[in-house]
């Protein structure tokens, strides 16, 4: 295909990216998304061949609706940090398993907080702890974490999501939580 052919096949489903795009608005800003849905209009043009049988539109929908998921995904939090802490500026660092606090500047506030975060760790289990050390007390990502544990990367990423969302909610609901 000639750049130009190229160029014109883009432009041409531009406004089908803006319609995609409208389905996740609200999320974030529509030409943020525009944006990323043209990334996914570009990779489908690279990958397209008529020979599959489809039409191209009907090719690149999925493409570009899921590049904006991807960035949709990517860009949220796996628990949402409270407004009140984040225009606080969360000044928690590492917290290790055990729940021992390092010394701090606001020693009873982020005593409080790392009592509830650690309390909420040991109620994880085993499997649990571990991955969520490994991921954000390491920094590995959840391949690095598979290779390391034996785990498959599917199996720690469910396993990394459920630990999430236990602590969230042991975090949200218990009377000690920030």
């Amino acid at each position: 295909m000639t750049a130009q052919a190229r160029r014109e096949l883009i432009e041409r489903h531009l406004p089908l990216v803006r319609a995609l795009a409208r389905r996740f608005a609200g999320r974030e800003e529509l030409d943020d998304l525009v944006q990323v849905g043209a990334i996914g209009l570009i990779k489908a043009v690279d990958r397209y061949d008529a020979g599959y049988g489809v039409s191209f539109a009907a090719f690149a929908t999925p493409a570009i609706a899921g590049e904006i998921r991807h960035h949709l995904r990517d860009r949220s939090a796996p628990v949402r940090v409270p407004r009140r802490l984040q225009a606080e500026g969360v000044r928690v660092t590492a917290v290790e398993l055990d729940g021992v606090a390092e010394p701090a500047a606001d020693p009873v506030g982020e005593a409080h907080e790392r009592l509830a975060i650690g309390a909420a760790l040991r109620r994880l289990h085993p499997r649990e702890r571990q991955v969520v050390q490994l991921r954000f007390g390491e920094d590995l990502s959840q391949a690095q974490i598979a290779a390391r544990t034996g785990l498959s990367q599917v199996h720690v990423s469910r396993t990394l999501r459920q630990a999430l969302l236990r602590l969230h909610a042991e975090l949200v609901t218990s009377p000690t939580s920030v």
